[in-house]
C-alpha cells in the first residue's frame, strides 16, 4: 500500500480522511497526531491540519530531510510554524 501524503510504500495505513479517501503511513500518522495536538488548540480544522502534514512533507522532501525512520517532535512542528509565520 501506498501512502497518500509522503508515497511510502508500506504494508499497513492509516485513514486520516475517510470522505476524501486519504491513508497514511504509520509515520505520516504521527507527525500528523502531533500537528493536530498542536493546531486544534488554535481552532484549526482536520483538513487544514493535513494540508499542514502535506507541506511539511514537502518541504522536508525537497530539502532532503524527509527520513521515514525518523519521528518528529513537536517542537520541530511548533519551529515550522514560527519559520512559516516570520
Amino acid at each position: 500500500m501506498i501512502c497518500d501524503i509522503c508515497g511510502l510504500e508500506t504494508d499497513r495505513r492509516y485513514a486520516l480522511d475517510l470522505r476524501r479517501g486519504i491513508w497514511c503511513c504509520p509515520l505520516c500518522l504521527h507527525v500528523y497526531r502531533r500537528i493536530w495536538n498542536y493546531y486544534s488548540k488554535k481552532g484549526y480544522s482536520r483538513e487544514r491540519c493535513i494540508a499542514i502534514l502535506r507541506s511539511i512533507v514537502e518541504r522536508q522532501k525537497r530539502e532532503g530531510k524527509w527520513r521515514p525512520n525518523v519521528v518528529y517532535s513537536a517542537e520541530s512542528i511548533e519551529r515550522w510554524d514560527d519559520n512559516r509565520e516570520g
